[in-house]
């Protein structure tokens, strides 16, 4: 089994984990109505799902005044599911991301049909990340990676060739992402589920090119042109994640990125494998 296949293996084990599974929360202390305090700080959540945080300035038997950032809330306390002294919002408002690692060429990209090395390249990315629920969000994520490919001539099998040339291959993406998950505050560790679309421009740089002459027996060295195209690509994956404290945490991920040609998708056939790892901050 090669590096590929088995990036696709992990990648698809972690997406179907990030979809079936929730992921594992630790317990916050929960508060028994009857022992609220007046001018106490609490997080009550109503029967809506509706979270109101903010300090407690008194409370008869119908109602709970709780002074917050909005200004004063009147609460029945029929309507109160649960109180917790935890004053973290339950859902997270938004995640960031920074991260960095290698990138491994997918198994038939049709733009490596002319090199004869496979070596892992490395692989940048930062991402914005907006929960619209405690399980899934939309996410902007933008990549540069770059991997370094040795030209080789067809006549290098019989002869004694020059040194190969190197050409850089560089990747800028840009994706519109799905991501499938725990964005609970109270989780330590979740498993996420990836999936989007977006552009991947790609720019092929310049690179020498040698040819044997049969008929005086010699070398000829050209400098060949690089160019640079923008496919639609698209995009699967999974990932964990690690908290740290309520505000930072560390992550890994893999990702597919199939990019399209002549208007098809090759899917695990052409495009790379990004595996990155980062530092993620939180806002609530």
């Amino acid at each position: 089994m090669n590096i590929n296949n088995l990036s696709s293996i992990l990648l698809a084990a972690l997406f179907i984990l990030s979809t079936a599974f929730t992921s594992v929360s630790f317990s916050q202390e929960e508060v028994v109505m009857d022992s609220i305090i007046t001018g106490g700080k609490y997080r009550i959540t109503l029967y809506t799902d509706k979270e109101i945080i903010g300090k407690v300035t008194k409370q008869d038997s119908v109602y709970v005044y709780m002074s917050t950032d909005e200004g004063t809330v009147r609460i029945r306390h029929e309507d109160i599911f649960s109180v917790s002294k935890s004053t973290v919002p339950r859902l997270m408002a938004a995640m960031f991301t920074l991260g960095g690692g290698i990138l491994l060429r997918g198994g038939g990209n049709y733009y490596n049909s002319y090199n004869d090395e496979n070596k892992p390249g490395y692989s940048f990315q930062v991402t914005g990340l907006y929960p619209f629920s405690e399980n899934k969000a939309i996410r902007i994520d933008i990549s540069y990676s770059r991997f370094n490919r040795t030209m080789y001539d067809y006549y290098y099998y019989y002869t004694s060739p020059p040194e190969n040339s190197k050409q850089d291959i560089d990747f800028y993406n840009a994706y519109a992402q799905i991501i499938f998950g725990d964005f609970n505050t109270r989780t330590n560790f979740s498993v996420y589920g990836i999936a989007g679309v977006g552009l991947m421009h790609i720019n092929e740089g310049d690179y020498k090119y040698t040819y044997y002459n049969y008929y005086d027996s010699t070398y000829t060295t050209q400098t060949r042109n690089g160019y640079n195209y923008t496919n639609f690509s698209m995009t699967i994956g999974g990932g964990l994640r690690f908290k740290i404290n309520n505000r930072l945490g560390i992550f890994t991920e893999i990702q597919y990125n199939m990019t399209a040609y002549e208007g098809f998708f090759w899917f695990f056939g052409g495009g790379n494998f990004p595996i990155r790892g980062g530092l993620t901050y939180t806002f609530f």
